[in-house]
């Protein structure tokens, strides 16, 4: 598959200004689910709760520290995976994808956080994540935020992400890194 670039998305999905890209009027799609969040929390244990921030945990941690068997390993074999700009069907795909985009780069730093559970039934989960990439000279570089809306399954393997659908929420260029030497 080519790498796609920020420049292949349709003309008007994208607005940049002095370095910093936003997408014009963000989705502000609510979450789907018809319980309440009371309802919610007692549907799912804590230790139900933990494996979910593990998996997403896993996925971040696997990109930073370039093991890719364990990037892998949060995603089942026949995972969609759906960035907007670009689409993946399996989760080999999108892990090559992934490896050859992140592998050139210099430092990197993925964060997932306030994730919430969505529904149970299929169980859902949305997650927001910022992401700084740096290019192979730790000095300039992008920094992206975006929310993860996730289909979750129980394989073999475990919790895995069946389904992921990216909303890019902002994307921006930064530079210099005056921590490049340290």
């Amino acid at each position: 598959m080519t790498t796609p670039l920020l420049t292949d998305l349709a003309p008007d999905a994208m607005m940049c200004v002095d370095g910093v890209c936003t997408i014009p009027n963000p989705t502000t799609q609510k979450v789907k689910s018809h319980m309440s969040i009371a309802v919610l929390d007692s549907a799912i244990t804590p230790a139900e709760r933990f494996e979910i921030l593990d998996l997403i945990n896993r996925y971040s941690t696997g990109i930073d520290t370039r093991d890719w068997d364990l990037f892998q390993s949060t995603f089942a074999d026949d995972a969609q995976v759906d960035f907007g700009f670009a689409q993946w069907s399996g989760a080999e795909a999108f892990t090559i994808f992934m490896r050859d985009t992140h592998n050139p780069a210099g430092r990197t730093l993925h964060r997932m956080t306030n994730t919430t559970i969505t529904s149970v039934e299929p169980l859902t989960a949305r997650t927001y994540g910022d992401a700084v990439v740096l290019q192979a000279d730790n000095v300039t570089g992008t920094i992206a935020n975006a929310w993860y809306d996730d289909v979750l399954t129980r394989t073999g393997h475990g919790l895995q992400i069946q389904r992921r659908t990216v909303r890019m929420i902002s994307m921006r260029t930064i530079g210099p890194n005056l921590a490049a030497e340290m």
